[in-house]
């Protein structure tokens, strides 16, 4: 930049210095032509003169030396005069050609100062265009570098991303097949009828791995009976009766499968007949008990003690299957 500023100034200069150049050269040679006509024309003048002269010598001899002086006063005022304008024509040509030179030097001074300011003005773009391609270039890394990061989290997401597509797939295949048998009344029908069951339980032993039978203390109170089912019922559809007596509801509790019932009649009662228990199964319990089994005078179950229903258990401290909430302290 700063060389094609220096090589344009240069030009410009060299231009203004050459045309001063030829002005002077110009103007030189008008004062000599100038000159030169005024001589002629003198000469001239003394020529006609001379010839005045030469022939007032044939006509008045006694007037020779009065032409003579005329002639002599006529030539030195021609001189004269020619004198005078030469020095004007001079002095105006000088005059012309130092204005002349005095616009060209101004005009190389403006011309170095709009260089001086254009460069100052170059050099101020090319520093704010600098400054704008770093900011771009600090924001183009960093959108870069945001990507790259977004990426990786998407990249670590894609094990969850495939769990929940196999999790979205058998919800659907569920969903599917749930209206596949909500479509047909008349197969819903026979799914859930179908799933009723029974379950009979006998008392020739009172302890055994799917029941448990545990006497009142001293004879007094209500006899405990512990059912276990092979899958937990639904709420509200269990129907429990010994012989020919349906049982009410509030005489049994529910457990996930294990139902807890509180037998009237002497215990040896239940030895004549079978306690039949039905209802349909909850397939969505899948906390099971799996047996049964009797330690001083507690009932087990899966080897955690159940309480001691009826009387007063203080050393029963809650199970997996019944919780006690301690109270926290304030």
């Amino acid at each position: 930049m700063k060389e094609f500023i220096a090589g344009t100034v240069g030009v410009e200069v060299a231009k203004v210095v050459r045309d001063r150049d030829i002005l002077e050269t110009e103007s030189a040679i008008k004062v000599f032509e100038r000159a030169w006509g005024w001589v002629k024309i003198a000469g001239g003048i003394a020529a006609v003169l001379l010839a005045i002269v030469g022939g007032g010598i044939f006509w008045q001899v006694s007037d020779w030396r009065s032409g003579v002086e005329k002639a002599k006063e006529s030539v030195a005022d021609s001189a004269s005069t020619a004198s005078k304008q030469i020095s004007a024509t001079s002095t105006e040509s000088i005059s012309e050609i130092r204005r002349t030179s005095k616009n060209a030097t101004e005009a190389s001074q403006s011309a170095a100062q709009n260089a001086s300011q254009l460069s100052g003005e170059l050099q101020a773009t090319a520093t704010h265009t600098k400054s704008e391609l770093a900011s771009e270039a600090l924001a183009v890394k960093k959108e870069v570098a945001s990507s790259r990061a977004e990426l990786a989290a998407a990249e670590q997401l894609q094990p969850e991303f495939q769990t929940m597509r196999t999790q979205l797939s058998n919800a659907t295949e569920a969903i599917a097949a749930q209206q596949k048998v909500l479509s047909n009344s008349e197969e819903f029908a026979k799914q859930i009828f179908s799933s009723h069951t029974t379950e009979l339980f006998y008392f020739d032993q009172f302890i055994k791995t799917k029941s448990v039978v545990l006497p009142p203390a001293e004879g007094k109170g209500l006899t405990l009976v512990y059912l276990l089912l092979p899958s937990a019922p639904i709420p509200g559809t269990v129907q429990l009766q010994w012989n020919i007596f349906l049982q009410l509801p509030d005489t049994y509790n529910i457990i996930h499968n294990l139902i807890i019932f509180r037998w009237g009649d002497p215990p040896d009662t239940l030895k004549q007949k079978p306690v039949s228990v039905s209802y349909f199964p909850d397939g969505s319990d899948k906390e099971i008990i799996t047996s049964l089994s009797e330690h001083d005078g507690r009932a087990f179950a899966d080897d955690q003690p159940l309480p001691k229903f009826g009387q007063f258990d203080p050393e029963f401290k809650g199970n997996k299957w019944i919780p006690i909430l301690t109270p926290k302290p304030q």
